[in-house]
């Protein structure tokens, strides 16, 4: 009589669904892998058209964006999405001046962030806006 199999192990719970936004290839490539490494369900994309289009046939948890982007702007594209769909934010940017981060958080931005990326910072507002189930 053959032993029985053990139970598959079921799929680690997934944190929230993240847009991110990111014109720079390598910058979402790794920034995509970093957060699926950290049970994040990512949707990838490099222009605000991109995003719209990605947002209008699926509801995000958080939005993860650049904030000058060629086609337009991380704010306003975070100041309607929260209006539609209710999600958080973090700003990754280049800007980085008090005014700068005055007006990520008007637009509706949680967390802003200076690029480079410094990881340990992401991780801490990742942590924040969506604390880790123990378990």
């Amino acid at each position: 009589m053959p032993s029985p199999q053990p139970p598959a192990s079921a799929p680690a719970a997934k944190r929230g669904r993240v847009l991110l936004l990111e014109d720079d290839d390598d910058t979402r490539r790794v920034l995509c892998r970093l957060l699926e490494t950290r049970a994040f369900e990512v949707t990838a994309v490099a222009t605000v058209a991109e995003a719209w289009d990605r947002s209008s046939s699926a509801r995000f948890d958080l939005l993860l964006s650049d904030i000058g982007l060629p086609d337009g702007d991380g704010y306003r594209l975070m100041r309607e999405l929260q209006d539609l769909q209710g999600l958080k934010g973090i700003a990754l940017t280049g800007y980085g001046l008090e005014d700068d981060v005055a007006l990520s958080r008007e637009a509706g931005f949680a967390v802003h962030i200076t690029k480079p990326v410094q990881i340990q910072l992401l991780d801490a507002a990742l942590d924040q806006l969506f604390p880790r189930r123990a378990g």
